[in-house]
């Protein structure tokens, strides 16, 4: 997310003490400003500048610079598709980083070299070596520094150490006046798929927050690939900031045509064509994604144009064999990821324990998807829904949505501290004609326990509202089911 300047002086503060092991360096971090997690003062739409990370990384270097760079904004999307094209590119050989936000789990999710997290010994390592720029920086020019700030310049550090031929960055918040946007030059800028998000500091029209996403787009980058889109409106602010430049664009729904072409317990395929192939391409393909629902063929679609676009450029080599291998071996945990239900949640019933589903789907349009793919992907009589949101989302616009499909509702919330109470989302079905019943729980285990009980098992338990409720409810949730075969895979050798 974006670097917000408040009054709060860091330099005031004594020199922290060395960073001996993980659990230091995150109290470390934590000690910042935090805006993810609530910690620091409001942002406001003018608090957002560029100058204090670029300082951080002079300090450092300009680790950011000398290797390709994909840089990737959108409202969803982003990192599924930073995560397919980093699959994608470590199958062809290159040594890769990826940095995306938020995490799951642990810290070190975020900054991803050749594929795993970056251990928690070398985390800390790394967080004490900036730790002195940090110091330096605030001792010389008193002021601010975010949490998020230090992550950027940490995945930089990390990727410079580890020497990455070619690095893939999420966006935090925005784009033009994100902490991420810092290059001399970007070789692709892509824009995944935007939709109402952060409108308080992006602006309350769908024109507005797709200029501040587009502001990735320079001089200095080489081309942009536009993601399948739902705002047309949205899609044509991206154009013309492509044009204003100028910069090659490629529209992804114009240059490619994909369809789905069955699911197998290991994941979906999709068939693709390629409406002008260069001459070593075949026309069409078919490819495996691990990665439930349409969205995700969207998302896959968006990765393989960005890497059609680098092998034109001669910024890359990735033979059919790569991306195929790439394809097929993505990981992107809490994005429709399923479950078998443990036995401590519920009985032990014959016919075996429901599945569990979880996605961290946080606003209407993606909580939507995740109900499609539900129905598409995972047959099912009745759906259980676990639901629980952060403070700032559409608690609303969500519940109205939920409550469409679904007549068993258990309300709760997870440890993050914007979470809504229980009770507030429970609320928020109330005041509807709505015949289903909702339940209040304090956390998810007791929801996940409540919904075990009651649920059959021909019957789906999604939980669903925020990522990290997602992430609260995967700790107890550890055996994965097979996704059910709903219509299986076309003969893929086309």
């Amino acid at each position: 997310m974006p670097t917000a300047q408040d009054n709060t002086n860091q330099s005031d503060k004594p020199a922290s003490q060395p960073i001996a092991d993980y659990s230091q360096a995150v109290d470390w971090l934590m000690s910042f400003a935090d805006f993810e997690r609530g910690s620091g003062p409001r942002r406001a739409k003018g608090d957002f500048a560029l100058e204090r990370i670029r300082s951080i990384l002079r300090r450092l270097g300009d680790p950011q610079h000398g290797r390709p760079t994909i840089h990737i904004a959108g409202s969803k999307g982003k990192g599924s598709t930073a995560a397919i094209l980093e699959s994608i590119l470590r199958a062809a050989g290159f040594r890769t980083g990826l940095f995306t936000s938020p995490h799951l789990h642990e810290f070190t999710e975020r900054i991803r070299v050749l594929g795993p997290p970056l251990p928690e010994e070398e985390f800390a390592r790394l967080c004490e070596q900036v730790r002195h720029v940090v110091e330096a920086e605030l001792a010389e020019d008193p002021g601010h520094i975010s949490t998020f700030e230090i992550l950027t310049a940490l995945c930089f550090h990390a990727f410079h150490a580890h020497d990455v031929d070619v690095q893939i960055i999420e966006v935090g918040l925005g784009g033009r006046l994100d902490c991420t946007n810092v290059f001399s030059r970007t070789d692709a800028a892509v824009i995944t798929s935007l939709s109402y998000e952060h409108t308080d500091i992006l602006g309350h029209k769908i024109t507005q927050i797709a200029a501040e996403k587009a502001g990735i787009i320079s001089a200095a980058c080489r081309q942009v690939i536009l993601a399948p889109q739902r705002y047309l409106e949205a899609a044509e602010v991206v154009r013309n900031a492509a044009d204003d430049v100028p910069v090659p664009l490629i529209d992804v729904d114009a240059a490619y045509i994909t369809a789905p072409a069955g699911v197998e317990p290991w994941g979906q395929w999709f068939r693709l064509h390629r409406r002008e192939p260069r001459p070593d391409e075949p026309p069409q393909s078919m490819h495996l994604l691990p990665l439930l629902g349409r969205h995700q063929i969207d998302n896959a679609v968006t990765a393989i144009a960005t890497i059609d676009a680098l092998v034109a450029a001669g910024t890359v080599a990735v033979p059919s064999e790569a991306l195929h291998k790439g394809l097929a071996t993505v990981r992107w945990p809490g994005r429709l990821e399923s479950f078998e239900l443990p036995e401590a949640f519920g009985p032990n019933e014959p016919a075996g324990p429901p599945t569990v589903v979880i996605d961290g789907a946080h606003n209407a349009e993606s909580v939507q998807r995740a109900l499609d793919a539900c129905r598409e992907y995972f047959p099912h009589e009745q759906l259980h829904v676990i639901f629980g949101v952060l403070g700032d989302k559409a608690l609303k616009d969500m519940a109205n949505i939920i409550q469409t499909r679904s007549a068993h509702i258990y309300a709760t919330t997870s440890e993050h501290p914007r979470a809504r109470p229980p009770q507030q989302v429970a609320d928020a079905f109330a005041d509807s004609d709505w015949q289903g019943d909702v339940a209040v729980h304090a956390d998810p285990h007791a929801a996940l326990s409540a919904a075990g009980q009651r649920a059959r098992a021909d019957d789906l338990i999604l939980v669903v509202g925020s990522l990290s409720l997602a992430a609260d409810a995967r700790r107890f949730l550890s055996a994965p089911a097979q996704t059910h075969i709903v219509r299986r895979a076309e003969d893929p050798t086309v």
